[in-house]
């Protein structure tokens, strides 16, 4: 049936009632089903993509005992939209993808997967398991230390692999792939501050790559043109810490051991930063013990540590062993919830994106 034959207000609402998956796959149809799947104004219909997580998954058994365990990439169904109303995030199969067995997901981001190898010569792979392509990567010049995936898919459908290859006393060596180029370049790096100070807590947005540093600061690094810049932070740097957008500003998280907090910077050139919420135990466990977020089923006190930002509202996406909450900062109320991997008291999360659904995303590697 074409869209002429219901037209395309009815065909619109059939479409943003459909899984994402379905979306990418109906692109095929007709150029006219084509044309409004890729449009901005079903994509500003469509829920975000709030599933796309890591995590290593426990053992199942004694056979995988003393293995290394592998990131996992799982896909998590929404509730009914009910208040705290809880889903299952089950590992996606990858299957699609040839080398899933002899490659391992090193790192994510709005939709894509990159998978690195190491043998019999370095091998770079992404991956979209929305629309299940995949795209093999010439290799590097130099051997990677650490390496980063970044993806817009509200700006383009093209992405970069930033590859670390060498330190250097303030700043580092990398090779950069441009998707759009189809090849790498070396640059030369000058963050500002010493490498020794650099943690491994990245997030990117917009283009650029913020790292942030156990000195107090963060480090912008523009993908484009390589520049970097120093911002001092509101509050130190400890492994739970976060960097994040929402609503196009750069948010902080930063958490004390009981308390989270929040922070939205102002002007980055003085380093003016606002404080926009504060979270605490109490906020998510009720004095009375009656918490919707099943937590309580023995005697150990609940911990949740932040993951990310909504990029469109105030909600806040919290990780307690074995569920991933999403936390509504204005109502100060739990949104939805979702229980991860076969055996959830051993999953570990490790990273989560929130993207739409857009036409970069469904032409990606086309």
């Amino acid at each position: 049936m074409d869209a002429g034959e219901m037209g395309e207000d009815v065909l619109s609402e059939i479409l943003v009632r459909l899984p994402h998956k379905s979306l990418a796959r109906f692109q095929c149809v007709s150029t006219t089903w084509r044309g409004l799947i890729a449009a901005d104004y079903l994509r500003r219909r469509l829920p975000l993509i709030t599933s796309g997580v890591l995590f290593h998954d426990a053992p199942r058994d004694g056979a995988s005992r003393g293995r290394q365990q592998a990131y996992t990439y799982a896909c998590a169904s929404s509730s009914s939209g009910e208040t705290g109303t809880g889903g299952v995030a089950e590992a996606d199969d990858m299957a699609f993808f040839p080398c899933h067995g002899t490659s391992s997901i090193i790192d994510g981001c709005n939709g894509l997967l990159l998978y690195y190898a190491s043998s019999p010569r370095q091998a770079f792979h992404v991956v979209i398991p929305t629309t299940r392509r995949w795209a093999a990567l010439p290799s590097p010049t130099k051997k990677t230390l650490l390496s980063v995936l970044s993806f817009d898919p509200c700006l383009s459908p093209h992405y970069r692999v930033v590859c670390f290859t060498g330190w250097l006393p303030r700043g580092a060596t990398v090779e950069v792939f441009d998707s759009e180029r189809g090849a790498w370049r070396e640059h030369a790096l000058d963050f500002g501050l010493d490498s020794d100070a650099m943690s491994a807590t990245m997030h990117c947005h917009g283009g650029a790559l913020h790292v942030l540093a156990y000195t107090g600061h963060v480090v912008r690094i523009d993908l484009a043109t390589m520049a970097c810049a120093v911002t001092a932070l509101p509050a130190p740097v400890s492994y739970r810490a976060r960097a994040g957008h929402c609503r196009g500003r750069l948010r902080y998280a930063s958490s004390d051991g009981s308390r989270l907090r929040f922070w939205e910077l102002v002007d980055a050139g003085r380093s003016e930063w606002t404080l926009k919420h504060e979270l605490g135990i109490s906020d998510l466990v009720p004095d009375d013990g009656k918490s919707s977020l099943l937590l309580l089923q023995d005697t150990a006190p609940p911990t949740f540590l932040f993951m990310a930002f909504h990029p469109d509202r105030e909600v806040v996406y919290l990780w307690t062993p074995g569920k991933l909450v999403a936390f509504d900062m204005a109502q100060r109320r739990v949104e939805e919830e979702w229980a991860f991997g076969s055996a959830k008291e051993g999953a570990q999360l490790i990273q989560i994106w929130l993207f739409p659904f857009s036409r970069h995303l469904a032409s990606c590697l086309a």
